[in-house]
């Protein structure tokens, strides 16, 4: 007996019907009707009865036979349909799209890796045909601006403290006095955790206080600011390059907050709501394989823990929360839903 593989994807690409296999990483165009076929399996059963309801069995055999081979079609009892049982199980209930997305971003043993040299080459060839996509993102619609670009953080803004003290004093705190954050420890966090400590026009490679793969940086940072001491209330968008917030809505309600926060009833208190964006294209244009997408999670995490090991030097509560209503704040945010991605948001208040 024989089923339909549950471990491919079927779509259309280019006008053709691909059959896409993320544990082999193997793509196969069908030809028209073969569909029909990977229908009939959908429940596990025999290929005579398939075969008795053809006008042409003969070609019906072929196309069932290619099927089996390109394990679209799967023996009950055979190793592949033993390995697919097993990830069904352990990946239950997830969708599985999630299970797609992870075997279809691995690297197998037979992928080849590039040298460093052979890195470096390919950056420049491309550098010549294809200018990177820019580093910083300037908001085109902003109302007004505040200006963060006054030098280092004052004295006291930050608490000196052993790195080691402060890693175990940081805690997830998801309650808050409803106080206001000084304007300067906003000022800092800000730009010590998102600003560029140098960064290439030519390649677009940046470094910053907090790793990126390539130095692509894909992470941009929003906040909205409830309660910061000498910022007006409102949505902005950190001009990470120039080190200023730039207004993009007059004050929202909290209600408004809590919604776009999952309705966590805990962030109304907060004083301040970091929001992390992904501008994927920085990334995919150095890194064409469908992988870097997990990178841009990493990416998330690296700059999310900053801001927690600086709120915490700070004295300030903070949590991370990827629970977002991802349509209502793309529309707040003016994204391209398309082009730049909602991932995820540090709540900010004081204890």
């Amino acid at each position: 007996m024989y089923r339909t593989s549950s471990c491919g994807i079927l779509y259309v690409d280019d006008g053709y019907l691909v059959w896409d296999d993320y544990l082999s990483h193997r793509q196969v165009a069908l030809a028209a009707g073969t569909e029909s076929f990977i229908a009939a399996f959908r429940q596990p059963t025999e290929i005579a009865p398939v075969l008795a309801g053809q006008d042409d069995r003969e070609r019906a055999e072929r196309v069932i036979r290619a099927l089996i081979g390109a394990e679209i079609l799967v023996e009950l009892g055979s190793a592949r349909d033993l390995r697919e049982r097993r990830l069904n199980a352990a990946w239950a209930p997830w969708s599985p799209i999630a299970r797609a997305f992870h075997y279809s971003t691995q690297f197998l043993d037979s992928n080849l890796f590039l040298s460093e040299a052979e890195q470096d080459e390919q950056l420049r060839s491309k550098l010549a045909a294809d200018p990177p996509p820019p580093a910083f993102k300037k908001h085109a619609n902003a109302l007004d601006s505040v200006s963060f670009a006054d030098g280092a953080p004052p004295a006291g803004t930050l608490v000196e403290r052993d790195l080691l003290t402060l890693l175990y004093a940081r805690r997830s705190v998801r309650t808050y006095s409803g106080g206001a954050v000084p304007r300067d420890q906003l000022a800092a966090l800000l730009s010590i955790t998102a600003s560029p400590i140098r960064s290439s026009e030519l390649s677009g490679t940046t470094l910053k206080t907090s790793p990126s793969g390539g130095g692509r940086h894909p992470t941009e940072l929003y906040v909205y600011a409830r309660r910061v001491a000498g910022v007006p209330a409102g949505l902005y968008h950190y001009d990470a390059r120039n080190r200023q917030l730039d207004r993009l809505t007059t004050p929202l309600s909290d209600d408004l907050l809590v919604r776009v926060c999952g309705d966590q009833a805990w962030a109304r208190d907060a004083s301040a709501y970091v929001f992390f964006t992904s501008v994927f294209a920085r990334n995919k244009w150095k890194y064409k394989i469908s992988r870097s997408y997990r990178i841009l999670h990493y990416d998330v995490g690296h700059l999310s823990q900053t801001v927690y090991l600086l709120t915490a030097a700070m004295g300030l509560s903070c949590t991370f929360t990827a629970a977002l209503r991802d349509e209502t704040l793309t529309q707040l945010l003016e994204l391209d839903g398309a082009t730049e991605l909602v991932m995820g948001c540090a709540v900010i208040g004081t204890p």
